[in-house]
């Protein structure tokens, strides 16, 4: 199971970021309140990329 980036924001406008299993049950139950709406958004982040050095 992988570790991903989590953004959640709930009614009160208030954003967290957590990284959860991409396949935890945690996930799925935060999706079940958006449908709810007890929850504004969850989102999955894409893992910001890595730029090589250069010479």
């Amino acid at each position: 199971m992988a570790v991903v980036p989590v953004e959640i924001v709930n009614n009160s406008g208030q954003t967290v970021r957590m990284s959860l299993g991409e396949d935890s049950d945690l996930l799925a139950h935060l999706r079940k309140q958006v449908r709810t709406e007890e929850l504004v958004s969850v989102k999955v982040l894409t893992p910001a990329r890595k730029t090589s050095a250069t010479k």
